[in-house]
């Protein structure tokens, strides 16, 4: 996926928080976003999702502009830098969440949750509560 800002700004209450940002990110790169807190990092990632509506310039994915788009059909994911886990669910319907509300059929999330959970080396806690898991599980866990 290729990714290209054009003189992206984005103000609120006033405030300019991204100003004229231009970049691209080619298909395949890893790229990483660096600056003082308040900085607009944040901000750029959430325009980029959809999260939020840029007040000038374009989000390009593919080649196509994604400003009017909404984020569902962006075909982009953002992990948020507090975890955003729900406490009054497991592990595993934690993970299930996402996947519940697109009515993906059950044996599929069955097997995208234990797939998942032995990627990031915590198969065995899937009916622990994000409260019953160390730092670094949880960190693991919602990456």
């Amino acid at each position: 996926m290729a990714i290209e800002l054009l003189n992206l700004t984005k103000s609120f209450s006033g405030n300019r928080v991204v100003d004229n940002v231009s970049f691209t990110v080619n298909d395949g790169e890893l790229v990483g976003l660096l600056g003082p807190s308040g900085g607009g990092k944040s901000t750029i990632l959430r325009l980029i999702a959809g999260l939020e509506l840029p007040d000038a310039g374009e989000i390009i994915i593919d080649g196509k502009c994604v400003n009017e788009r909404q984020p569902q059909t962006r075909g982009v994911g953002m992990v948020f830098q507090h975890y955003a886990l729900f406490k009054h669910m497991t592990v595993a319907e934690n993970i299930a969440f996402g996947l519940k509300t697109r009515k993906v059929p059950r044996r599929t999330i069955a097997k995208s949750v234990s797939e998942l959970l032995n990627l990031v080396g915590l198969s065995g806690l899937e009916k622990r509560y994000p409260n019953q898991l160390s730092g670094g599980q949880r960190h693991r866990f919602a990456r």
